[in-house]
C-alpha cells in the first residue's frame, strides 16, 4: 500500500513539472504535445477494447479509436511543420482531415509518405494526396462503422491493429521523434497502478502490454499477407517471410526480412523485442539469425554490426548446411 502511495505521489510531481514544463512552450508546441498525448491515449483505449471486451460492438471501438490515433499523429507532424495548416477554421477549432493531412505533409511539409499516400486521378481533389495503401483499409472500415453495417471479427480486427502498428512505430519516432514504445508503457504504468488501488487483479502485466499487443498484432498481419503472397513494406517487392523461434522468449516471433526494421539485416522478436542478425547461407541460400541482443531503451547505433545495412557477402553457412559439411 505504501509504493502503491509513493507511486501516486510520484506520478502527481511528474504531473505537475509537466504542467510547468507546458507553461514554457510556445502555442505551436504545446498543440503538437497535445496532439500527441491524445493520440498516444485513443491507441491505448483502442487495445484496451481488444483485450478486454467481451461484445462484438468492443471490435468497432477498437477500429475508431485506433484510425483516430493515426489522424491525430498526422496532424501533429504537421503542425510541427506548420500549426496553421492543421485547421479549417481556427476560429471554430475545427480541424482538417486525414486526406487533407496526407496532402499537405508530402506537398507541403516534403514527408516522405509514398507507401501510405496515392494520387487522386479524378473528382473534385484530383492531383492531391490522400491516404493510401494498408491504411486506406483501415480508413474504409472507421468510416463504414460511423456510417453502416460493418462485418468484423476478431481476425480483422487483429490485422487493422497490426497495420496501424506498421505505420505508427517508424513514423512516431523518425517524424516525432519519439519512442512509441516508451510513451504507450508510461501510460500503461499508470493504469496498472490505478487498477491495483482499486484493487482489480491485474494478472500478467506484460500480456497486457499496449505495445506488445500491438506488436504480436503486427506479426498476425504479417503472417496474413504472407498466406495471401503480398509483401508488407513495399507491394512492387515480392518476397516471402520466414519465422523464426526466438531463444529469449521461445516464440515462433521473428519475421524475416522485418519490415518495422529500422537496418535491412536486423529482425526482432514481435513478442519480446530481442534483436538478432539476418544472415543468408552461401550454400542453400536460405536466412539464419543470429543472437544480437535483449530490448533496451535507447539502444546505441554503435552496438550494432558495421553490416547491418550492407549487401556485401558476409554470411557463412546455416546451421543445417554446417552440420551437412562436417558430415561429408
Amino acid at each position: 500500500m505504501v509504493n502503491g502511495k509513493l507511486k501516486r505521489v510520484s506520478i502527481l510531481i511528474n504531473s505537475e513539472v509537466q504542467e510547468m514544463e507546458n507553461k514554457t512552450l510556445s502555442n505551436q508546441q504545446r498543440l503538437i504535445v497535445n496532439l500527441e498525448e491524445n493520440a498516444m491515449d485513443s491507441l491505448v483505449h483502442g487495445v484496451e477494447h481488444h483485450l478486454y471486451g467481451r461484445r462484438k460492438t468492443d471490435w468497432k471501438y477498437v477500429i475508431l479509436h485506433t484510425f483516430h490515433a493515426v489522424e491525430l499523429f498526422l496532424k501533429a507532424r504537421l503542425a510541427k511543420y506548420n500549426e496553421s495548416l492543421i485547421y479549417q477554421n481556427r476560429k471554430n477549432g475545427y480541424t482538417i482531415g486525414s486526406d487533407q493531412a496526407i496532402d499537405l505533409l508530402v506537398n507541403e511539409a516534403k514527408v516522405e509518405l509514398s507507401q501510405y499516400a496515392e494520387v487522386q486521378k479524378s473528382g473534385k481533389y484530383e492531383g492531391k494526396y490522400k491516404l493510401g495503401g494498408a491504411l486506406d483499409d483501415l480508413r474504409k472500415a472507421r468510416n463504414s462503422i460511423e456510417h453502416k453495417e460493418i462485418a468484423l471479427d476478431s481476425d480483422k480486427v487483429k490485422k487493422f491493429l497490426g497495420t496501424a502498428f506498421v505505420f505508427l512505430d517508424r513514423f512516431v519516432s523518425e517524424e516525432l521523434d519519439l519512442s512509441l514504445k516508451t510513451e504507450l508503457d508510461k501510460l500503461d504504468e499508470v493504469r496498472v497502478d490505478e487498477l491495483s488501488e482499486d484493487g482489480v487483479d491485474i494478472g500478467n502485466l506484460e500480456s497486457q502490454s499496449t505495445y506488445r499487443t500491438l506488436s504480436m498484432a503486427c506479426l498476425f498481419y504479417i503472417q496474413h499477407m504472407k498466406k495471401e503472397g503480398i509483401p508488407v513494406s513495399n507491394p512492387k517487392e515480392k518476397w516471402y517471410y520466414h519465422y523464426f523461434t526466438c531463444e529469449i522468449c521461445d516464440k515462433e516471433a521473428v519475421a524475416v526480412p522485418d519490415p518495422t526494421a529500422k537496418y535491412s539485416r536486423v529482425a526482432h522478436c514481435f513478442n519480446c523485442l530481442a534483436e538478432y542478425t539476418i544472415n543468408y547461407c552461401f550454400r542453400c541460400e536460405q536466412p539464419y539469425i543470429s543472437f544480437l541482443h535483449e530490448w533496451e531503451k535507447d539502444i546505441d547505433d554503435s552496438r550494432y554490426p558495421s553490416w547491418v545495412n550492407s549487401v556485401d557477402d558476409v554470411d557463412l553457412c546455416c546451421e543445417l548446411c554446417s552440420d551437412w559439411i562436417d558430415e561429408q
